[in-house]
């Protein structure tokens, strides 16, 4: 039995000793404000919402390829052509979404509430599909954007 649980301690420390090696190893994309002090820092795998300044738009885990390029989706992006990034959360972009089916179904259906019921709940069906599709579109954009023209890019190691 003693043997057993040496085996098993050994095991154990081996795996905590590779998983916090790659842990500590990995690098980020850390974005600093111009002019001051403030700094975010992005770790590998973070679902992010990059646009470049040829105007293309990525969404998607980022990885690290070298100092000055991130890929996400397959696509190489090198850090001066990153004209804003941002943090890009999977309940976000669902929620905003279904905010903006639902009140597009509001909109669509406030017709048949009208005439079914009453022209008022018609109306407050096109009111409550505006609103549900103004709060999708805010919560899709919620997250805070780091414009080229404040922020700078840099790939540190932690």
């Amino acid at each position: 039995m003693n043997k057993k649980n040496n085996h098993m301690k050994a095991l154990t420390l081996f795996f905590l000793l590779v998983f916090s090696q790659q842990i500590v190893a990995q690098q980020a994309l850390e974005i600093s404000e111009n002019g001051s002090n403030k700094s975010r820092v992005f770790v590998e795998s973070k679902r992010v919402k990059v646009k470049t300044i040829t105007g293309e738009k990525y969404i998607g885990k980022f990885q690290i390829l070298d100092a000055n390029t991130i890929e996400i989706e397959g696509n190489n992006i090198p850090l001066n052509s990153i004209k804003n990034i941002k943090s890009r959360s999977v309940v976000a972009g669902i929620v905003g979404t279904v905010l903006i089916i639902s009140g597009a179904y509001f909109i669509a259906i406030s017709p048949i509430v009208a005439l079914a019921i009453s022209s008022s709940s018609g109306i407050a069906f096109v009111f409550g599909g505006v609103g549900m599709i103004s709060s999708g579109i805010l919560f899709n954009e919620f997250a805070k954007n780091q414009r080229n023209t404040k922020w700078s890019y840099k790939i540190i190691d932690p």
